[in-house]
């Protein structure tokens, strides 16, 4: 479904700075708001969706100059042959250095970004945005805040955040969504679904999806939102949770009878003295622990939820 709301939103921020960040937890949305945004987009757009293969600076290379080349920019011909730090590095003054003549410029869009964590990768990416100027735009999906001085950006006026509390549904693009799915509530169950799921894209998704085989859609939202065998709680446990080491899990299971939690008070619940750590990790990549002020934090409705119904079965 379109979604002008953050389709405008994506667009300022590229046409304003040359860094767009667009971070939330999986599900949130990124991907699919940046392929809306895409789609209007009148310049030239080059996309590569990332995986852990990308986290060589040659694999890297190769799948950015062939976006380019897909969407129309001139770039160099080929990656140098050999694989010496000074080969790549006269490779990514020669890239600069087409890139700085592009007009209109060329938006870069990464989907997936958190999974880059070589430093040369990095690095090179940095010196391209520091020195191509305006013929380039980055744009960075990512679950966490990109590993990349954003504070420099930030203070010089260069950087675009897209938060999860921009990419959350509202309660009437919740109403849209689910119409598509052919469902339709009450206001006031609407209204709920939305709150429950802190407009959480992958939550109203899948709700949607259940609601459609379900008698009684109000009743659903009610009652059978997150039932032990229905499709949001199978997302959260696997994702979410079983995403987690065994350490992270049981802090989680620990502390979630919280409405909200601090180290102090997860370690003396879980039993772990890394446990603000522990919070303060999950708070950064966006796990669904969210940080509120003062050293606490609080965990998502919908996760809080999941954990506490399996906390009462296995505990």
């Amino acid at each position: 479904m379109q979604r002008p709301r953050i389709t405008t939103l994506i667009a300022e921020g590229v046409r304003c700075c040359p860094l767009t960040v667009v971070t939330g937890p999986v599900g949130a949305g990124k991907t699919m708001a940046l392929t809306l945004w895409a789609a209007t987009e009148p310049g030239p757009v080059a996309w590569v969706s990332l995986d852990e293969y990308h986290n060589r600076p040659a694999v890297f290379l190769s799948y950015v100059v062939a976006a380019l080349r897909r969407s129309g920019v001139a770039v160099p011909r080929a990656l140098p042959a050999a694989r010496a730090r000074a080969a790549e590095n006269l490779f990514l003054l020669r890239l600069a250095s087409a890139l700085a003549a592009q007009n209109p410029p060329v938006t870069l869009v990464l989907d997936d970004f958190h999974v880059i964590t070589e430093p040369r990768v990095l690095n090179g990416l940095e010196f391209l945005a520091r020195n191509v100027g305006p013929g380039l735009r980055l744009v960075l999906s990512s679950r966490p805040d990109p590993p990349l001085p954003l504070h420099r950006y930030r203070l010089a006026g260069q950087l675009a955040e897209i938060r999860a509390n921009d990419l959350a549904f509202s309660v009437a693009e919740a109403g849209l969504l689910l119409a598509r799915h052919g469902c339709t509530l009450s206001a006031h169950s609407l209204e709920g679904l939305t709150r429950h799921t802190g407009g959480w894209a992958a939550g109203l998704r899948l709700a949607a999806i259940s609601m459609g085989a379900h008698p009684d859609p109000d009743h659903f939202v009610d009652d059978d939102l997150l039932a032990e065998d229905s499709a949001l709680t199978g997302f959260l446990v696997e994702e979410v949770l079983n995403a987690q080491p065994p350490e992270v899990r049981e802090l989680l299971l620990s502390t979630c009878v919280l409405e909200q939690v601090n180290a102090e008070a997860a370690t003396e619940l879980a039993g772990d003295e890394e446990a603000g750590r522990i919070l303060r990790a999950l708070a950064h990549a966006n796990a669904f622990v969210e940080p509120v002020g003062g050293g606490w934090y609080r965990y998502h409705t919908l996760l809080a939820q999941m954990l506490r119904r399996k906390l009462g079965r296995e505990s």
